[in-house]
Formats: structure tokens, C-alpha cells, sequence
């Protein structure tokens, strides 16, 4: 009987596997994440990293105030190309924001912020939420 179902349990498995096939990537593919300070008095702290410059937002309140909002949108165009990306930036002393548009490998840090949209998949980490 243990040998019946080891040869029960090997034809259900050889027979269930199926090859399935990879779907293809969608271009253009589009990022959107949008972050809003925790304390809209103070702001929050956004460094960005872009090849070898770094772009500071809450590290001093003089030099580098804190930011109320990021909006970050990723664009990839088609396969192999460049990722395109625009931020923008409103800080706590302003009523205009600052945008910065940048290719290649860009890197972010956000502390003092929440993620309050994004489109990425649920599941990931990345939404509101943490869904």
C-alpha cells in the first residue's frame, strides 16, 4: 500500500507540472510613488542619489529645508533604455516646488515621510498602508 502511493503521488505530480510560459513586459513601464512629511510643519528629510551627486532635502532647515511632498515618476521608455525620472519636491518655506528630471540609476532615502500613493502591485511593501 506505501508503494501504491508513493506511484500515486509521483503520476499526480509528473502530471500536474505544466510549462507555462513567461508573459512579455509592457512598454512603457511607469512608476509613480508620492510621499507626504509626517509633520508638515517641519517637513521630512529626502536624499537622492544620482550617479555621484547627492541632493539633499531636510538636512539643515537653512540650507536644506524639509520637504512636505515628494511626487516621484519612473519612466522606463522600452527594453534596454534608460530609466527616466521626474521628482517633484515642495519644501516647508515654499509655495513653488523644486523639479528635478535625471536618467540612469537614481536612488532615494525618505525618513519622516509616509508613502501615501504608489502603483505598484499589493503585496510588495509599496503601498499605503502596508498592504
Amino acid at each position: 500500500m506505501f508503494r501504491s502511493n508513493i506511484a500515486f503521488l509521483a503520476a499526480a505530480a509528473v502530471l500536474a507540472i505544466q510549462p507555462v510560459a513567461a508573459g512579455q513586459l509592457e512598454y512603457p513601464q511607469v512608476i509613480h510613488t508620492r510621499y507626504e512629511a509626517v509633520d508638515q510643519k517641519a517637513g521630512g528629510h529626502f536624499v537622492l542619489w544620482s550617479e555621484r551627486e547627492k541632493i539633499f532635502y531636510g538636512l539643515d532647515q537653512k540650507l536644506f529645508p524639509g520637504a512636505r511632498f515628494v511626487d516621484i515618476t519612473q519612466v522606463t521608455p522600452s527594453t534596454g533604455s534608460m530609466t527616466l525620472t521626474y521628482v517633484e519636491v515642495r519644501t516647508v518655506g515654499s509655495d513653488t516646488s523644486d523639479y528635478l528630471y535625471l536618467t540612469g540609476n537614481v536612488r532615494f532615502r525618505v525618513s519622516g515621510m509616509t508613502l501615501k500613493s504608489s502603483n505598484f502591485p499589493a503585496g510588495g511593501g509599496m503601498m499605503p498602508g502596508g498592504q
